[in-house]
């Protein structure tokens, strides 16, 4: 359970951040990325998909760096 404490907030802070990366990138109209997804007949899809990737992948790089992290004070 303890484990669990420490790795909870490490992944509710990486997927925020996945959120907000992907939010930017959407926002700022990178690649062209904005302009699909409000002009495809199910762009809102793609848009929750690649949100849902980056909240993924960064909520798993965020524990990764947390288990590291426990190893490290170990040694």
């Amino acid at each position: 359970m303890d484990v669990l404490r420490f790795v909870l907030p490490h992944l509710a802070a990486g997927c925020l951040g996945g959120l907000t990366a992907a939010g930017v990138i959407i926002a700022s109209n990178l690649g062209s990325l904005r302009d699909l997804i409000e002009h495809a007949q199910d762009g809102w899809l793609g848009g929750a998909l690649l949100a849902f990737g980056f909240a993924v992948t960064f909520g798993a790089a965020a524990i990764g760096r947390a288990i590291d992290q426990i190893a490290q004070e170990r040694d």
